[in-house]
């Protein structure tokens, strides 16, 4: 299962999108929510999605990034506690910027954000055989294993096809819903 973010800072929300595939990328089902940008309704959000998609052949959830959302937030572990599926976060660039001098700039209720986020724990980096690096964070799993997890499900370029997938189907449903922001959508029977 994996589940991945698209957002436009001028919408006020990311579509969140989960897909549940197989190893060789097949999708057998998807599953959306809304999160509010600069919120903290992230790990909610994604943990509906996972419930929806959840069934006993799941063996893991991948997540398209921990820290989304414009600062919003998806603890892996609360979802590796409440489902009992080992859970990881991939990053596909090297994290950068100061994360709490940025909340502490945005937020008035900054500490417990920061807080909640540093808990989210650093990211391990590895590299695929070919040369790009992905960088994990993972709950329940070796972070070794959710490296090799991400090296299995990878058919084109840096991002397992799980996730690349959800992340198509994320910002294609923002686009979608980008297109009648302010207008009425016409009924179809």
């Amino acid at each position: 299962m994996a589940i991945a973010e698209s957002f436009k800072l001028e919408d006020g929300f990311a579509v969140y999108a989960g897909v549940l595939a197989r190893r060789d990328g097949l999708v057998e089902k998807a599953a959306y929510e809304l999160a509010t940008l600069g919120g903290t309704d992230g790990t909610e959000k994604a943990l509906r999605i996972a419930r929806a998609l959840n069934r006993p052949d799941v063996h893991m959830v991948m997540l398209g990034g921990c820290i989304v959302s414009y600062y919003n937030w998806i603890d892996g572990e609360t979802i590796w506690r409440e489902l009992g599926l080992p859970t990881a976060c991939y990053l596909f660039e090297k994290p950068e910027g100061d994360v709490r001098a940025a909340l502490e700039k945005l937020f008035p209720d900054w500490r417990e954000r920061w807080e909640n986020i540093s808990r989210l724990g650093p990211s391990v980096e590895f590299a695929y055989p070919d040369g790009p690096k992905v960088y994990v964070r993972s709950w329940g799993l070796d972070p070794r294993d959710a490296y090799r997890a991400a090296l299995l499900s990878r058919r084109y370029g840096k991002i397992p096809e799980p996730l690349r997938i959800a992340k198509t189907i994320a910002e294609a449903a923002r686009v979608f819903l980008e297109k009648y922001r302010g207008k009425t959508t016409p009924v179809i029977l």
